[in-house]
């Protein structure tokens, strides 16, 4: 007779309990903590939830131990919970990445199969070990008398408190092997028969505990706090080592509790036991608060918990029901389950399992070592790309690579092998030979990693898709390889195909399966090669799929970006980029209309212009990371430390001066490089992207304000190939690029104090350099280095340590960062007063665009939310000198310069400079005359985002009719020069 049939219905106090213990487990998935703290006694409340948390971590083993207790259980019944949970899992991270797509990885996929070894719930984990164990136990408890039973108990318990100081964090599955021991107190406590006395004492007992712990948990902490604020040490002990699962007054508290309601407990059976199984994995699992908090009915949080909470109860009873009728009928859990009870003995279920998956892996050796085989080929293809098995993880640091990769890519790598083995099936379709076909892949994948390598060393970037076309040009490569390397490719060749024939002849390997079995797969691997069409389709459900593989790719950093996505991955994530959408009537003719109007305004405009532009010296000073300290929100510097900005500031009154938009927060420098150059704009992107690295290589030319001047040239006093800066300035035109490492050499390098980057009188000697070595017009395009991050107290004798306060730097390493920033700025000021005062004297007109590209990253970039136009917007001025202003440059604008973006910066170049336009120009005059300044959604959606001149959003809906068509026109320029097809390249005078 099942189980079923024998049961009898519960009563309604026992359903009453079985709900009370669900809600109560479930509402732990929410901390409850901070609600409590504001609740009158706060400061004792709000550790109540955290104390709830650790009680049912003791009471909920407790309770299986008790019902489990009257008899051995079988092992399949761990198998049972196992079944359950996952089931539940899957179901659980279905609904919550529909919900939330975003949040897809395979990380947590992973602990959906392996709920036991990784992070997902360290309750069901205990609960599993311990049906393992339990006829041991059950043994054991019986040999040994009440006394016995219980003076091991409780030594284990003092011992495990002992051992671990009360820290132990039960975050990972793995811990639920303590929890044993109340499984074990449960199995006990299920049978002691006690006395009224004993009862009352055990009562008692828990009473005090409780109190110990509510009062001395806060207690405690607030010693700790006091130390912490007293300049000691308080960092040395754990100040809630009462409130602990492992805590005996923790565990008398519980006991008192099982106690009072072991009746009840006792009168449960197994079945309402499986229930609990995914009431747990909504309690633990890492997704639930973000799953449960996802949801919003009302416009009250209160509300909202109390709702979802009643959600989750009704689906953890409908689960239950459909497990009991269904789960354990379906064919492989059924066959699972007869394999598992022919044995009772959870050892000899273990062997016989063991010698089955053994028998299985040498069935089908030939997949698993191809599939073995794969891995390795991708793990060796991520380490060609590394520098000497090195990964340049950020600007300052490196890591080794294999520890990364191993570490922190597994999954890219898997995916790299997934591909590997789709292009297998193809060859292996086609051949039909397994050698042939694994040696194809393997001379590809290798050939593939050492091209890109070879790329790597000659130009800092890998193969983009857009240059395999440039494969045929063999006298253009091979000068750039070099003969010797093709000498070894030719010879390697040779080997591999002398090594495949033998391996064919001599070890003849047939795959399982038949033809239209490999056809399928055949077919299959076609499609999933059709994927990274996806890739970037932001939203999408390949999009989700591919990011939760961690192939992120960033698109600022090509060498890192191969270097932690491998070859394969990262030229398939630039098959198909999400530029920008193409606007209605997006053709030849609509560029060549746009030339003709915006022609006969630049006549207009040049009317009043008597300048030629490539007859100036224009300097775009790009200054890393340079904001003006005062405009730092909520920042304090005392009044005893000098301004550091003092020159700076003072060039409001004698230049054009205001703040710039920026499209970045702590990084993003190229971007802003890029509008400046080229005059478009961040905010018309339909996705972040980094043009020099995914718009720019799609272009043998690009045109910048520097093919307006007979000599252009870019100097940066540290590593060029960042960005593809080298490759993207041939693409500009550019004469000449001055880098480090590059043939012509930065002079006059100076490190200020411990940084280890080069100082801006560096980058000012270099530009002041290049400026006097022409006698005619000259763009230069100087970007410095010196305020990158870190900033870790590189100067000796600052004498803004300590004088930095404000609500957003409460932290003393903020503080110490944001001094070492602003002495930073500081040095910055004095060598920017030098190099004004220097093309001051110099007899031919020199005008520089000076301008911070984004905050430094020493705030949390969380505070953007609150003060998102702030945190976004750096200072520029632009400065003429004297000769300049002396033959009909102007001194300062002053219509529309309070904010700006990086993109109008040619515009106001021009106007103060008083030169002549082209018709793109005149186009990019009127956006900056008659629109508000174009910038990125701060808010981190797509589209872009206005700002008027007091610093205001401005709905674009308000634009007028004049207005949105001159938005229209920048769009299709844009969209022309970013994901069309160039057609003003080739419209006559557009561009210059």
């Amino acid at each position: 007779m099942s189980e079923s049939r024998k049961r009898k219905s519960l009563t309604f106090w026992q359903y009453l309990c079985l709900g009370i213990a669900t809600f109560g487990m479930i509402a732990l998935s929410y901390n409850f903590g901070g609600s409590f703290g504001r609740l009158p006694l706060g400061s004792l409340l709000r550790f109540v939830p955290k104390m709830a948390e650790n009680a049912f971590m003791i009471f909920v083993p407790m309770v299986f131990g008790a019902v489990y207790s009257k008899k051995k259980v079988h092992p399949t019944e761990a198998f049972r919970f196992w079944l359950i949970a996952v089931v539940t899992l899957v179901l659980f991270y279905l609904a919550y990445f529909f919900k939330l797509p975003d949040r897809f990885n395979m990380w947590r996929l992973w602990g959906v199969f392996f709920p036991v070894l990784t992070s997902t719930s360290v309750l069901l984990a205990g609960l599993i070990f311990s049906i393992l164990v339990q006829p041991y136990l059950y043994d054991l408890q019986r040999k040994l008398t009440v006394k016995q039973n219980l003076l091991v108990l409780c030594m284990l318990t003092v011992v495990g408190f002992a051992t671990c100081a009360g820290a132990m964090g039960f975050r990972y599955s793995i811990f639920g092997v303590y929890l044993i021991l109340y499984f074990a107190w449960g199995m006990f406590l299920a049978n002691w028969k006690i006395t009224k006395t004993q009862f009352k004492w055990s009562i008692f007992s828990g009473i005090v505990s409780f109190f110990i712990v509510f009062i001395g948990v806060p207690g405690f902490n607030g010693v700790f706090w006091y130390q912490v604020l007293s300049a000691r040490n308080g960092g040395g002990w754990n100040r809630q080592f009462l409130n602990n699962p492992t805590s005996p007054f923790m565990v008398l508290m519980v006991i008192a509790i099982f106690l009072i309601f072991r009746k009840t407990i006792m009168s449960y059976s197994a079945r309402e036991m499986r229930y609990f199984i995914p009431v747990i994995i909504f309690m633990q699992a890492p997704i639930s608060t973000s799953f449960m908090n996802a949801f919003r009915f009302t416009n009250s949080a209160g509300v909202n918990k109390l709702i979802m909470i009643i959600i989750m109860m009704i689906v953890s009873v409908l689960l239950t029901k459909i497990y009991e009728k269904y789960l354990f009928r379906i064919k492989p859990f059924r066959r699972a389950m007869l394999y598992l009870s022919k044995d009772d003995n959870l050892v000899d279920i273990l062997v016989r399992c063991w010698k089955n998956f053994i028998a299985w892996c040498v069935e089908h050796r030939v997949m698993i070592l191809t599939w073995i085989w794969f891995y390795i080929l991708s793990f060796a293809s991520f380490l060609i790309e590394s520098d000497n098995l090195r990964i340049q993880i950020s600007t300052a640091s490196d890591i080794n690579a294999v520890v990364f990769l191993l570490g922190t890519r597994f999954f890219a790598i898997i995916l790299t092998t997934i591909f590997l083995d789709a292009m297998f099936s193809i060859f292996y379709f086609v051949t039909t030979r397994y050698w042939t076909s694994t040696v194809l892949v393997s001379v590809i994948t290798i050939g593939w990693a050492i091209a890109n390598k070879v790329k790597l060393n000659l130009r800092g970037e890998p193969i983009y898709p857009s240059e395999l076309s440039e494969a045929a040009n063999f006298k253009t490569l091979i000068p750039m390889i070099g003969s010797t390397l093709l000498i070894v490719v030719g010879i390697a060749l040779v080997v591999i195909i002398a090594l495949d024939v033998f391996l064919e002849v001599k070890f003849p390997i047939k795959k399982k399966g038949s033809w239209k079995r490999r056809g399928i797969w055949a077919l299959l691997s076609l499609l999933l090669f059709l994927t990274p069409l996806r890739f970037n389709h932001d939203g999408g459900f390949i999009y989700h799929i591919n990011r939760g593989f961690d192939n992120k790719q960033s698109f600022r950093n090509p060498e890192r970006d191969i270097q932690i996505n491998g070859p394969i991955l990262n030229f398939l994530n630039y098959l198909d980029l999400q530029v920008m959408d193409q606007p209605a009537n997006y053709s030849q003719s609509t560029i060549n209309h746009l030339n003709s109007k915006y022609q006969k305004i630049a006549d207009e405009i040049n009317k009043t212009r008597k300048n030629n532009l490539k007859n100036q010296t224009v300097v775009f000073n790009l200054s890393e990371s340079f904001v003006d300290p005062y405009t730092f929100p909520t920042i304090k510097i005392d009044k005893s430390a000098p301004n550091p900005v003092k020159f700076i500031q003072s060039m409001k009154d004698k230049s054009t001066y205001g703040n710039m938009l920026s499209a970045g927060y702590g990084g993003g420098t190229a971007n802003m490089e890029w509008e400046t150059l080229t005059g478009l704009n961040m905010g018309m992107f339909r996705s972040t992207l980094t043009p020099y690295v995914q718009v720019v290589p799609r272009y043998k030319f690009y045109p910048t304000i520097g093919m307006n001047f007979d000599y252009k040239s870019a100097v940066h006093p540290f590593i060029g190939t960042y960005y593809s800066r080298v490759e993207d300035y041939k693409r500009f035109k550019f004469n000449k690029f001055e880098y480090l490492g590059s043939k012509y050499k930065i002079i006059d390098q100076k490190k200020l104090g411990k940084s280890s980057y080069n100082s801006d009188y560096t980058a000012y000697a270099n530009g002041l350099k290049q400026i006097n070595s022409q006698n005619g017009g000259q763009f230069i395009n100087l970007i410095s280095i010196q305020n990158h991050m870190p900033y870790n107290n590189w100067y000796p004798k600052n004498e803004y340590m300590g004088k930095i306060s404000g609500e957003l730097f409460n932290s003393g390493a903020v503080r110490e960062q944001m001094a070492t920033y602003i002495k930073g700025v500081q040095y910055t000021d004095k060598a920017v007063k030098k190099f004004i005062g220097q093309i001051d004297k110099i007899n031919k007109p020199i005008t520089v665009v000076f301008y911070g590209d984004h905050y430094p990253s020493i705030l949390s970039q969380s505070y953007t939310a609150k003060y998102p136009v702030q945190m976004h917007s750096t200072r520029y001025f632009i400065y003429s000198n004297k000769y300049a202003r002396a033959h009909g440059a102007k001194e300062k604008l002053v219509k529309n310069t309070n904010f700006v973006n990086t993109s109008d910066f040619i515009a106001m170049m021009l106007e103060q400079t008083n030169s002549k336009v082209t018709p793109y120009q005149a186009l990019l005059t009127e956006v900056h005359e008659k629109l508000p300044a174009i910038t990125i959604n701060f808010d981190g959606d797509k589209g872009f985002e206005l700002i008027n001149q007091k610093g205001e959003r401005v709905n674009p809906k308000t634009l007028t009719s004049e207005q949105r068509a001159l938005l229209n026109d920048y769009e299709a320029v844009q969209y022309d020069m970013t994901a069309g097809k160039a057609y003003g390249l080739t419209a006559k005078g557009f561009y210059r």
